[in-house]
C-alpha cells in the first residue's frame, strides 16, 4: 500500500504518514474493531459484545427487519454490521462498500465464517461513486462513517441516487451534544490532562475519536445534520443517541469539571443541566447525551 516502511516501524508513524495520503490510506492502517475469529460463534459473540459497549445503539441502528430487501452497508469496515444483517435479516441482496481494500478483505473473510454472501465494492474516497444502478437499494446502513467524509455533500448525493423512492437510510454520526465533547474532550483531555492545548475544541474532538491523525472527524447537532440531509433531498428525523463506555467511565469527573473555572460556560451549562435515567444514563434536554447520534432519513 506504499505505507509500510522498515519492519518494526512504530504504528504511530505509519498512521501519521497514512493520514497525509487521505482517508482511504488512514483507514487501511487504522482499522477499527478489527479482530480475528475462528468460528461463526466467536464472530457473533463479538458482535453482541461490541454493541454492548454503546448502550442503546443496536435499538437505534438495528440489523433486523430488512427481510426481502436490497441492503447496502456504506463504509462497512471489517464487517461487524454486514455480519449482523446477514444473520438477523433475510435480505434479498446485501452490498457492502468501503474506501479500504484491507477492510473489505477482512469483512469478506468474516462473512465466510457464517456461510453468508455479499457483494463488496471498493470505492474512491474523492469520487464516492457506488457501482450500482440508480434507485436500486431499499435500505442503506451507514454507521460511524459520514462524519469522516471529506465531502459529505457528494456522499449524500450518491446515496440519494442509488436509493429507491421511499427507501430509507439509517445513519450514525458523532453527536455534538455529548459527554464526549463537553466533558471528555473539553475537560478531561484539554484541561485535566493538558492535551491538545493549542487545538480548537472541534480539532481536539477530531483528534480524540479515531486516532490523533484521523484526517476528518466531525460532530453535529441534530438540527444541523438534518438540515444538511434536507439540502440533498432527504426528509428525516433524529431517533436518539447511544452513549459509549468511555463517556460513562468519565462521568465521575463531572463535578470537578463544573467547579473548574477554566471550563467555558457552554460546557459547564451542559454538564449542569444533565439528568439521569433509571439505568444511570446521562440525558440532556430529553435525549441521551452520548456520542452516537442516530437518524433515519427517507427519500
Amino acid at each position: 500500500d506504499g505505507l509500510s516502511p522498515l519492519p518494526g516501524a512504530d504504528a504511530k508513524i505509519r498512521k501519521k504518514l497514512a493520514s497525509r495520503k487521505g482517508s482511504a490510506a488512514y483507514w487501511t492502517v487504522h482499522m477499527v474493531a478489527n479482530e480475528s475469529f475462528n468460528s461463526a460463534e466467536e464472530s457473533l459473540c463479538y458482535f453482541h459484545w461490541r454493541n454492548a459497549q454503546y448502550p442503546g445503539y443496536i435499538d437505534l441502528m438495528p440489523v433486523h427487519g430488512q427481510d426481502g430487501k436490497v441492503v447496502l452497508d456504506y463504509g462497512c469496515g471489517p464487517g461487524n454490521d454486514v455480519v449482523g444483517f446477514s444473520v438477523y435479516s433475510d435480505v434479498k441482496k446485501l452490498y457492502a462498500v468501503d474506501v479500504s481494500s484491507t477492510a473489505l478483505e477482512v469483512a469478506k473473510k468474516r462473512l465466510e465464517l457464517h456461510n453468508k454472501t455479499a457483494d463488496f465494492f471498493l470505492i474512491n474516497e474523492k469520487e464516492n461513486k457506488i457501482p450500482l444502478p440508480s434507485k436500486s437499494v431499499d435500505y442503506i446502513h451507514t454507521s460511524g462513517v459520514l462524519h469522516h467524509c471529506a465531502n459529505l455533500g457528494n456522499v449524500l448525493a450518491e446515496l440519494y441516487r442509488i436509493l429507491k423512492d421511499n427507501g430509507q437510510i439509517a445513519v450514525m454520526v458523532y453527536n455534538y451534544c455529548s459527554i464526549w465533547l463537553h466533558l471528555y474532550v473539553a475537560y478531561v483531555l484539554k484541561i485535566y490532562y493538558g492535551r491538545f492545548k493549542d487545538s480548537s475544541l472541534l480539532d481536539a474532538f477530531r483528534r480524540s475519536t479515531d486516532g490523533e491523525d484521523c484526517p476528518v472527524s466531525r460532530c453535529y447537532k441534530p438540527d444541523e445534520f438534518l438540515s444538511i440531509a434536507q439540502q440533498h433531498g432527504f426528509k428525516g428525523r433524529f431517533k436518539g443517541a447511544a452513549i459509549s463506555m468511555t463517556e460513562m467511565k468519565c462521568l465521575g469527573a463531572r463535578f470537578d469539571a463544573i467547579s473548574d473555572r477554566r471550563l467555558s460556560v457552554e460546557h459547564r451549562d451542559f454538564l449542569s443541566e444533565l439528568s439521569f435515567s433509571e439505568k444511570g444514563i446521562p440525558v440532556y434536554q430529553g435525549e441521551v447525551a452520548g456520542i452516537d447520534a442516530c437518524y433515519l432519513l427517507e427519500k
